[in-house]
């Protein structure tokens, strides 16, 4: 835009003396002379899809939460973190940055009427990817200002005037969804071309998402989310009897390993079954990557964020019972009994004590297809190099050298399913049987799991709510939802400051052999690690939201900060 805006001067500086003269430049692009055409449009709509979020973004943002715990005290996470001039994670000004893009481009649409069903789809995008950013500004901050149109220094009203109300947030962000519903093609109708740009069912995807979001939130405010919870209920349902989409589950030629090999899966050769991209059809959106021309990168094989005893804990076992219920599980004497008979989503997302593994670095640790089992590593469960707690998170870990091009997940259908099942549960305050097999019954029979059936919950003590939120604690892990989940559910008042804990040390396997001898932790009373103590953990009502950025107050008094905050 810089470049645009210096055309524009030049051009204004010569023609009011010669008018006669076309200045136009030749071989680059103005604001006289762009979205004359569909391509144009394109062009500019291309530059949306760098808002996704990607691997860093999202594991970021579950480290705020309390199933990992990153090499260093996270400020979000315990609590201690305060107001500064950018805000947490910089998502007001980048949020706003897209806002403005965006906006920019629906404007200049309603500058060539002749171009409107040409150009429909990427205004559609434009209705998505700005409805994107409101919703990232509305779970951090709630209500904050709606900004409909490109401002310029003649906008003292909107440069300066206060913060919307939640309501008129959550309803801009809904109008934004419905347009771009109505104006994205289904995934069925996009070129092969174009394989990857947004589509009506992500659209719909993402609107069930923001609409679980504010329908529980509301929920559990004592305020009433019936109709969003409704809204995220038909939205869902949409997709899913689409039938566009389907789970990948290739147990038949990768055993037991499947789900493990579902997210590195890339053009080229990533698995022994030689599956690639093309071979999945669970993703509905993902930020795209290609080993030609965008390469992905791979969460490093050391001082990765640790996963916590809390989430290691959340999976059941084959029976489909917790471990304190069920007469399958192995205990904890040795470092491998507990990964024993478990979900097998399990030993997917978790390195198995002992067990090989394969990383994209150092050398010695890539995978070689002439030698498909040779080289990696042990995992022996390394103290202070790939990990705090035992336990070793494996899923998006890249098992070949660099360059690679691994797309990461935006929305796909496991979290619609999720969506849907949630979203019926918590507006009827139960689930039958036929819903349960539509949605979370086939995520767990891809687990290894039986079904999840109300006489199943009732039989053996069992909570319905507790287990559709542990199917999308585990499903979902390191996408980037628990911190807002457990915000949006009002519990992380009592989860968030809970110790973040490591594995049963006490009396185990790790107490006594000699390789672990000179590590030293502090211990509960049951004997677990203690990587930071519950004395170290808060989370007060204020912590639902963030404070807003102290610069955006000193710009505009007008901004009211949020409550708890200064």
């Amino acid at each position: 835009m810089k470049k645009l805006t210096v055309y524009l001067i030049c051009i204004f500086c010569f023609t009011s003396c010669e008018k006669g003269f076309d200045l136009y430049p030749r071989d680059k692009y103005s604001e006289a002379t762009f979205f004359q055409n569909e391509e144009q449009f394109k062009l500019y709509a291309n530059q949306f899809y760098y808002s996704l979020p990607g691997p860093g973004a999202n594991l970021n943002r579950d480290t705020y939460s309390d199933l990992l715990v990153a090499w260093s005290a996270n400020t979000v996470s315990n609590g201690s973190y305060y107001p500064t001039p950018t805000g947490v994670g910089n998502v007001w000004a980048d949020s706003y940055k897209w806002i403005r893009n965006t906006t920019y481009l629906l404007e200049k649409a309603q500058l060539v009427p002749q171009l409107a069903d040409r150009i429909k789809s990427y205004k559609g995008e434009a209705h998505f990817f700005r409805a994107m950013a409101c919703y990232n500004l509305l779970k951090d901050f709630g209500g904050v200002p709606v900004i409909d149109k490109v401002l310029d220094l003649e906008d003292n009203e909107l440069l300066y005037g206060k913060r919307n109300t939640r309501e008129e947030t959550v309803d801009y962000i809904f109008e934004d969804l419905d347009n771009a519903v109505s104006s994205l093609p289904e995934e069925a109708a996009i070129a092969e071309n174009d394989k990857g740009r947004v589509s009506k069912e992500a659209a719909l995807a993402l609107k069930a998402r923001i609409a679980l979001f504010e329908g529980t939130w509301r929920k559990y405010r004592n305020q009433d989310g019936t109709d969003f919870l409704n809204m995220a209920a038909a939205a869902s349902q949409e997709v899913i009897h689409g039938n566009r989409y389907q789970l990948f589950d290739r147990r038949d030629v990768l055993g037991d390993d499947s789900y493990r090999y579902f997210f590195i899966l890339d053009k080229m050769k990533t698995n022994i079954a030689n599956l690639t991209k093309a071979d999945q059809n669970e993703y509905i959106l993902t930020n795209k990557f290609d080993v030609d021309f965008r390469t992905a990168e791979s969460p490093s094989a050391h001082q990765s964020p640790s996963v916590t005893k809390k989430f290691a804990d959340l999976f059941l076992c084959r029976d489909g019972l917790p471990t304190d219920k069920s007469p399958l599980f192995q205990g904890r004497l040795t470092a491998e009994s507990e990964y024993e008979n478990r979900d097998l989503r399990m030993t997917n997302v978790l390195q198995k004590p002992f067990t090989r593994f394969w990383a994209n670095y150092p050398p010695e640790y890539n995978r070689k297809w002439e030698d498909p089992f040779a080289g990696g590593n042990i995992y022996d469960i390394n103290f202070g190099n790939t990990t705090r707690t035992a336990y070793y998170s494996v899923k998006f870990r890249v098992e070949i050298a660099a360059p690679f091009g691994v797309d990461y997940p935006v929305i796909r259908l496991a979290e619609v399913l999720l969506i849907h099942a949630e979203a019926l549960y918590e507006k009827n305050g139960f689930i039958t049987d036929e819903q349960l097999d539509l949605t979370i019954n086939k995520l767990r029979a891809r687990a290894g799991l039986p079904r999840l059936t109300n006489d199943f919950v009732t039989a053996n003590g069992l909570n319905m709510q507790t287990e559709i939120r542990r199917e999308r604690t585990i499903e979902l892990f390191i996408e980037g939802f628990r911190f807002d989940d457990l915000r949006r559910w009002k519990t992380a008042e009592y989860e968030m400051p809970q110790a973040l804990k490591g594995v049963l040390w006490t009396g185990t396997q790790y107490d006594t052999d000699p390789r672990w001898s000179d590590v030293n932790f502090p211990t509960d009373a049951d004997g677990h690690i203690i990587i930071e103590s519950a004395d170290k953990r808060t989370f007060e009502e204020k912590h639902y939201l963030f404070p807003l950025p102290t610069r955006q107050i000193l710009l505009n008094p007008e901004l009211e900060q949020n409550p708890g905050w200064k």
